[in-house]
């Protein structure tokens, strides 16, 4: 009914199509790696990656890392607020030294 070169441009096409999904896919995972690397979920970045190609795995390589250390900042920060504040209340600092610290704390 169909010709051969029916059936030898069919496969050609299937072909490229599985290897299209399997870059596709490649993409994907290193976007998704990349980001996981950083402290950022897989699954968000592997889906960017799987529909934008290579500019998800640009977006990936770009964005910048998570670190503890800024939550830890923020936290230290509030801990010595709380001392302070205590010294305060206490009586052991003044009003003007805690303002001062405050802003000193408040500032980072």
């Amino acid at each position: 009914m169909y010709s051969s070169s029916y059936y030898s441009s069919m496969v050609v096409i299937i072909f490229l199509f599985v290897f299209a999904v399997a870059i596709q896919g490649l993409l994907a995972w290193g976007s998704g790696r990349l980001a996981q690397k950083k402290g950022y979920d897989f699954a968000p970045y592997c889906v960017l990656g799987f529909f934008l190609g290579v500019i998800g795995l640009i977006i990936a390589a770009v964005i910048p890392e998570k670190t503890e250390g800024q939550s830890k900042n923020v936290a230290s920060s509030a801990e010595a607020l709380g001392t302070y504040k205590k010294l305060l209340d206490e009586g052991a600092i003044t009003q003007e030294e805690y303002d001062k610290k405050k802003s000193e704390l408040l500032q980072v």
